[in-house]
């Protein structure tokens, strides 16, 4: 990674207007989709963060936070997190996050929380095994119809990430060994069938509902497939959450993926 990346906080409206094509950047938005300046400014104005990653005069990636109120608790809550698709893969992301981390606890917070696509399977790995978040609340189709380059094909299905920020990170852990001491709900069998399996009573220790590896390739392949996995998904893990299991872990394997459920400790 570069030495002249810099992470600071953004104030001035000139810097914050700049999140507007980094955003187009990121996400390939339409402009209806963008997150306003103006609320970025009223966000950092107003006892948010608005954070940057700049290399040179060039912002190369951002993430902004708010207060909220979670859980019967004053939580941030982290709103956009992104990275310039060339400079994606060098650390950047999680340099952003641990600047967002050190934020909050300089002023009090303990817990910040965030939604993400639960069909995502890299952010789901950097979630839980480059941070190490939980996960115990699914919204369906959380932002409505979306057309952005990413998200486009597939219902705006959300998981939120809750992160402890007081607790340490945790190794990155992604290449664990197997799914086989827990029951598998969402899984693809050994003829290539997306199977859901659906027991009447939620009562063993941990489940594992597999996602795809790169759900942007089957989306282009197989839209249709894309959109049946991510209904299994959303059915397995809305019942599980429902019956007080937390989703966990993520783990991946050779061309498996795959989250880890089970009770809270």
């Amino acid at each position: 990674m570069s030495d002249d990346i810099v992470i600071r906080e953004l104030k001035s409206m000139d810097e914050i207007m700049a999140t507007v094509e980094l955003q187009r950047a990121v996400w390939a938005m339409h402009d209806v989709e963008i997150a306003s300046p103006h609320t970025l400014r009223a966000i950092a104005y107003t006892g948010g963060c608005v954070i940057a990653a700049v290399s040179g005069d060039r912002q190369i990636g951002f993430c902004s936070g708010m207060a909220a109120w979670r859980w019967g608790e004053l939580w941030l809550w982290s709103h956009m997190t992104g990275v310039r698709p060339a400079y994606q893969g060098r650390g950047i992301g999680l340099r952003l996050k641990l600047a967002q981390r050190d934020w909050a606890l300089a002023r009090g917070y303990r817990k910040m929380a965030w939604t993400f696509d639960p069909m995502q399977s890299g952010n789901a790995n950097f979630n839980f095994n480059r941070l190490g978040v939980k996960a115990r609340s699914y919204s369906v189709n959380h932002y409505g119809d979306m057309q952005d380059g990413i998200n486009a094909g597939l219902a705006s299905d959300r998981l939120e990430a809750q992160w402890q920020l007081d607790a340490p990170t945790p190794p990155d852990t992604h290449d664990a060994a197997s799914s086989g001491g827990i029951m598998k709900l969402v899984y693809v069998d050994a003829d290539g069938r997306l199977c859901l399996d659906q027991p009447a009573t939620a009562d063993a220790a941990g489940y594992a509902i597999e996602i795809p590896l790169d759900i942007a390739g089957l989306k282009r392949r197989d839209i249709k497939r894309a959109q049946q996995w991510q209904l299994y998904a959303r059915q397995a893990m809305t019942g599980l959450l429902a019956a007080g299991y937390i989703v966990s872990g993520f783990q991946r394997q050779a061309s498996k993926a795959w989250y880890s459920l089970s009770r809270p400790a």
